[in-house]
Formats: structure tokens, sequence, C-alpha cells
């Protein structure tokens, strides 16, 4: 489970922040200890895939995301994942920091399948246009090996 702040507010950093302890209560009261333990490791793999887009560690995204996984842009594009890697490389996508709104957070899990919505600040120079994004997201997971990977990320503007 997220915590009051996931990480400083210095550039370059993701940022997470949840409304006192109401929104932990109201995801747990309902949840069995497994459930609730997947939620937290969910949450954990939405904190590092969102700090490794900022750190451009495409070798940490490569841990987190499933060999087929791919994201659709707020454009519809349908991107894979070496493609991804390939513009974060590079730069083209270059993520400066992202704001995440826990309270927007909503974990499904069904067994060894979760989808996670959720939204946030995007401040990133995508193509050489630098921008606060308000972007919107949601990503289909599974748990391979005892692990969660992300299957799937969409993106769109709120």
């Amino acid at each position: 489970m997220f915590t009051a702040l996931l990480a400083t507010a210095e550039p370059g950093t993701v940022l997470a922040r949840e409304n006192g302890q109401q929104a932990a209560a109201k995801e747990t009261a309902m949840a069995s200890p497994a459930q609730t333990q997947a939620r937290s490791d969910i949450l954990e793999v939405l904190r590092a895939y969102h700090e490794a887009m900022v750190e451009a560690r495409t070798d940490l995204l490569d841990q987190l995301i499933a060999a087929d996984f791919h994201l659709v842009h707020i454009t519809g594009y349908r991107q894979p994942r070496q493609e991804w890697f390939g513009v974060i490389l590079r730069r083209e996508f270059d993520y400066h920091r992202i704001d995440v709104d826990t309270r927007s957070l909503e974990v499904n899990v069904a067994s060894d399948s979760a989808m996670l919505a959720g939204r946030g600040i995007f401040n990133a120079t995508i193509n050489g246009m630098k921008h606060p994004w308000r972007l919107q997201f949601t990503m289909q997971l599974a748990r391979r090996n005892g692990s969660w990977i992300v299957l799937s990320a969409r993106y769109s503007t709120f």
C-alpha cells in the first residue's frame, strides 16, 4: 500500500500522496489478507514502473513488464515494448516527474490477474514538447512465478 509520500519532491522523482488513513481504511475494509497483499504488491510494481520511466531505466522496466507488453498512448497508438524502450533511451520520451493521485487508484484482483486504474500528472518532454500531462491510466497485470508484471498500459487525458 502507498504511504503518505513515496518520494521527495525533487526533480526526477515519482510522487504519490494519500489522503490520510481514510483511503487505506476504505481499500482494506472488505479485503482478505491475500487481496491486501496482492494490492500492496501491485502498487509497489506501479511505483517501480513509474520510477523506472523517470530514470529512463529500461533494464528495470524489462523486469516489470511482460515480453509482449504494449502501451496505448493518448493518440490511440499501440506501441510495442521494444519501440517504447527505444524512445525512452533516445530521450524522445523524457519523463521528468510523475505525481500519482493515490486517491484515484483502483485495484481489482481476480486470482492471478489484476486491473489497476488511476491518474496523475506526468511531467515529461514528448518529442520535444515539455508539458505537465494530466493522464489517467489503466494497466492489466498478471502474477507469474509469484510476482506481478504489467501486461499492458493505456493512457488518456483527463
